[in-house]
């Protein structure tokens, strides 16, 4: 048996015996709709402690299994190696057996109404933390493991000022997509299609302000994306976010980045990405949620005597209804176009631009306060000009997944 396995089976039985006990402590407690906090949100000092495991597994109808070798042509990252996973369309890649994601510890300080200092670290082990690594300029918590698990630091920051107006300086957590990495604030285990190429993490200083209770503003430069401030290839990003609260139930926010990639030490001359990000979120009552998101990426590469780009849009949405305060049901639907990204990447013969569709069906199940089930069922199809089939070999262009997992609060 190998050493992940007996890891993960004495995480999951340490976790268990937490399972019957009632008294949780402090977690952070954002407002995520509909996600319900699990924890009884009572500050005890000045630094609060929180953490987490997801666990779980995936399966497809293909049967595709873990494969270690060269990264496949549809890797989030391919210079990741080696690489496993489901399918290339699972954000994240899914290991196809049962697997520890996250293994998360936290800790912050808050900041207060008057000037304050404050910080953010996040720990995570598991196979989720291969992505929020600084896998960019290969520093810092990069070789923190191998195969399918790693260890990162998803947040480390350092914070100065009051809640109205403050500065951060260190690693954060981009926000690029509306769905993220932390397990209690998302309702679906795999991950929309749109979520790819929209960095985790990015480090640098944000400048954040909330003048009253419709506006939210920050404004940031990142030393790219998944690079240390060691910045080995020179990059100079901007990262902007702009939130306006109707009312406390309604909300609609803009993200904007800017990254001019520095040449140093790469086979380009230079290149640029852009992204925007429209999402629009609607407690509409105290059972009915909905979310809509919709990211346009547009990214190009200057070489010497050439110029190439990608890029990429799509629509995704959530909608989720609470049937009482121990079930909940969600359902997801997305349409993506890639041309020359990730998805569509010219090493695959004959590359051209795809279209991509995807459904997912999710339950939650509170089991006890700190216990949540949740199944999956995942449906995707694609579409690609030159007729290419991702799944099951040279025949099949759609592939029916699914999977369990329980997030454990502690």
């Amino acid at each position: 048996m190998s050493f992940n396995r007996i890891f993960i089976i004495v995480i999951a039985a340490a976790l268990l015996s937490f399972c019957t006990i009632e008294k949780v402590t402090a977690i952070d407690c954002e407002p995520v709709i509909p996600v319900p906090c699990n924890q009884v949100c009572k500050k005890k000092s000045a630094i609060d402690f929180y953490g987490w495991a997801l666990t779980g597994i995936t399966v497809n109808q293909h049967g595709k299994t873990n494969e270690y070798g060269n990264a496949g042509p549809y890797a989030y990252n391919r210079s990741i190696t080696p690489q496993s996973g489901n399918s290339y369309v699972l954000m994240l890649e899914q290991p196809s057996d049962w697997k520890l994601n996250q293994l998360w510890v936290g800790a912050k300080k808050e900041l207060s109404n008057n000037f304050d200092w404050g910080f953010r670290a996040d720990f995570n082990y598991g196979t989720d933390s291969r992505y929020p690594r600084n896998w960019g300029d290969q520093s810092f918590d990069y070789n923190w493991g191998s195969g399918d698990y790693y260890a990162s630091f998803v947040q480390l920051y350092a914070a100065l000022g009051t809640k109205k107006l403050n500065v951060k300086v260190g690693k954060f957590a981009g926000a690029f997509a509306y769905e993220g990495l932390a397990a209690p604030k998302e309702f679906f285990y795999s991950h929309a299609n749109i979520c790819y190429g929209r960095p985790m993490t990015a480090p640098g200083v944000m400048i954040e302000s909330n003048p009253n209770d419709h506006w939210t503003i920050s404004a940031a430069w990142t030393a790219g994306v998944f690079n240390s401030f060691d910045n080995s290839f020179d990059d100079n990003a901007f990262l902007g976010k702009i939130t306006y609260h109707f009312n406390p139930s309604a909300s609609l926010t803009y993200k904007i980045f800017y990254n001019n990639k520095g040449g140093n030490f790469r086979s380009y001359h230079s290149a640029t990405d852009f992204m925007n990000t429209l999402i629009f979120t609607w407690q509409i009552n105290e059972r009915w949620f909905y979310m809509i998101e919709g990211a346009v990426t547009d990214g190009k590469v200057y070489n010497i005597d050439e110029k190439t780009g990608n890029d990429s849009w799509g629509i995704n949405q959530h909608l989720i209804y609470t049937i009482n305060q121990k079930w909940s049901v969600g359902f997801r639907g997305e349409f993506h176009h890639a041309h020359g990204t990730v998805f569509d990447s010219p090493t695959v013969t004959g590359g051209q631009s795809g279209d991509l569709y995807e459904v997912t069906l999710a339950v939650h199940y509170k089991i006890n306060p700190k216990t949540m089930f949740r199944p999956e069922l995942r449906y995707d199809y694609v579409r690609y000009k030159n007729g290419y089939h991702p799944f099951g070999g040279e025949i099949d262009n759609n592939q029916l997944s699914g999977g369990v997992s329980f997030v454990v609060s502690f």
